[in-house]
């Protein structure tokens, strides 16, 4: 997976800034990465409950639902921040780095 570049996370600010941080569309841009995190516990917990066991399979569940609530705190408290960061974000500079070429970000 590539990593996000100083310009595309520019551009994705300026986007949460004309509509709000949105958990939907924070989801939609990491769909892939979900996705490949996803499916090795998929096949791991197909395995353990056609296997038969049952307790790792509860353990692996209760993991991931762990994970899954510590992420959707996390989110709701992005959702909860995202006013003040509103108010003490340089947007001049947002704005310059997501119109600039990669190669001109590095000072």
């Amino acid at each position: 997976m590539k990593k996000p570049t100083d310009k595309l996370r520019a551009k994705q600010h300026l986007e949460a800034r004309k509509h709000g941080f949105q958990i939907l569309p924070f989801f939609r841009l990491r769909a892939r990465r979900y996705t490949f995190y996803s499916v090795p516990f998929a096949v791991v917990l197909l395995l353990l409950a056609f296997s038969g066991f049952w307790f790792a399979f509860g353990l692996v569940v209760s993991f991931l639902s762990g994970m899954l609530f510590v992420y959707i705190r996390w989110l709701r408290g992005q959702r909860n921040v995202w006013p003040f960061a509103v108010k003490i974000i340089n947007w001049d500079v947002v704005q310059k780095l997501s119109e600039d070429e990669p190669s001109a970000n590095k000072s």
